[in-house]
């Protein structure tokens, strides 16, 4: 039986940062269970582009910013006028479709027009974006190191806590001006009245979280596209990899698989260059298979290894088919995660630095070969078998809104 948000019917206005196609697609997800459970749902988001479009959603046009440098600082592309303007075209929709509540995810101007609208405001994070993950603990583990813990955790709470005001230093001039001194430090613009974790506790641990933080598992969207047809038609006998930049494309990335995969017809590569990167750009090599996305848990069901940049959805798809990874970060959100599949040993990190395509390939066949990795595969595969992130999202809204 399907659980009705109410029996007055709930109006959910959704907010992603256009930053990334994942916290668009995070929220579709959701968008979908609650619109399954009875609620009306709307996006404003910076253009009516083809996912919303697919899903036939109304849509909202809000101005955003444009990053392709993933590297750097993403709120460099943020002026005082543009985080106004996205304030003034956020209320606009607001009006229009009066919603019970907001729905972002890294949208951090959403907590400014929530709170001057007095609507509930709902948070979508990765764990590691809240105030309550503590990064030293995947360097310095405090289990077997408490005393260099305990230190290094005090210097690096402090540098943290001075980064991440200066990041939202445009966004607290513009909340200062509405008279909400409250949103000061990054973290309170990423936190709402309920914050929703897209990550699992096993794998991201958090201490002393407050009540209104939940997690919900992750959220792993599939894509449009359905499994090219030559992924039936591999031959058994070879190796399948599977190599994807994700969202956030590095022409890095690619040419190091290239490197390491280009001479080795026994292995099959299956490679996926993103929303920035086309598939002409990489040479035509028989056994190294490109397209802009696939459905990656199709592809990893028939995958021995996969290399990827460290983003929160290949990280959980390879989990949830019991994948090793070998992990090429390009940024500081994918070192994070690059670090929690070391710890966790379900795959291999490297470093760019003086990486070579050899070394890919080397690391991969220790991946597959490595036997803890694959006991651990198999533990977080159980428990994701059991996880439905957009159905606890949903609930958990539910509850949060006395449904």
């Amino acid at each position: 039986m399907i659980k009705r948000i109410s029996s007055i019917t709930k109006r959910f206005l959704f907010l992603p940062s256009a930053i990334a196609l994942s916290h668009l697609t995070r929220l579709v997800l959701i968008a979908q269970e609650l619109q399954h459970q009875g609620a009306e749902v709307a996006f404003a988001f910076q253009e009516n582009d083809q996912i919303l479009q697919h899903y036939n959603f109304q849509v909202f046009s809000v101005s955003d910013a444009v990053v392709t440098d993933f590297s750097s600082n993403v709120f460099d592309a943020y002026t005082p006028s543009l985080i106004q303007q996205c304030v003034n075209d956020e209320l606009k929709a607001i009006e229009a479709f009066k919603p019970d509540a907001i729905i972002g995810d890294f949208r951090l101007t959403a907590a400014i027009s929530a709170k001057i609208a007095q609507i509930p405001y709902i948070s979508v994070v990765n764990g590691y974006m809240t105030d309550y993950f503590d990064p030293v603990d995947v360097m310095i583990p405090k289990q077997t190191r408490p005393l260099e813990h305990k230190i290094a955790s005090i210097a690096a709470r402090s540098i943290q806590r001075s980064q991440k005001r200066t990041l939202a230093t445009h966004f607290r001039e513009i909340a200062q001006k509405h008279r909400l001194k409250k949103l000061v430090s990054l973290y309170d613009f990423l936190t709402g009245d309920l914050t929703l974790i897209a990550d699992l506790p096993e794998f991201c641990p958090l201490e002393n979280l407050p009540q209104n933080f939940r997690y919900i598992g992750p959220l792993i969207w599939e894509g449009l596209n359905g499994t090219p047809d030559y992924l039936k038609d591999f031959d058994r006998s070879k190796q399948i990899i599977y190599a994807t930049t994700g969202n956030t494309g590095k022409e890095t990335f690619i040419q190091l698989v290239i490197d390491a995969f280009r001479n080795d017809p026994d292995r099959e590569v299956v490679l996926t260059t993103g929303a920035f990167i086309h598939p002409d750009a990489v040479p035509n090599i028989s056994h190294i298979h490109v397209a802009r996305f696939i459905p990656g848990s199709q592809i990893l069901k028939q995958s021995q290894a996969v290399i990827h940049c460290g983003g929160n959805g290949t990280t959980y798809q390879a989990m949830s088919q019991g994948v090793p990874a070998v992990v090429i970060p390009f940024n500081n959100d994918q070192a994070i995660n690059a670090w929690l599949i070391k710890r966790n040993k379900v795959g291999i990190p490297l470093s760019t630095s003086e990486l070579t395509g050899e070394k890919v390939k080397l690391a991969v066949k220790k991946a597959i070969a490595d036997t803890d990795i694959q006991n651990n595969l198999q533990h977080f595969k159980d428990i994701l078998t059991k996880t439905n992130g957009p159905k606890s999202a949903a609930d958990e809204i539910s509850t949060f809104l006395g449904c």
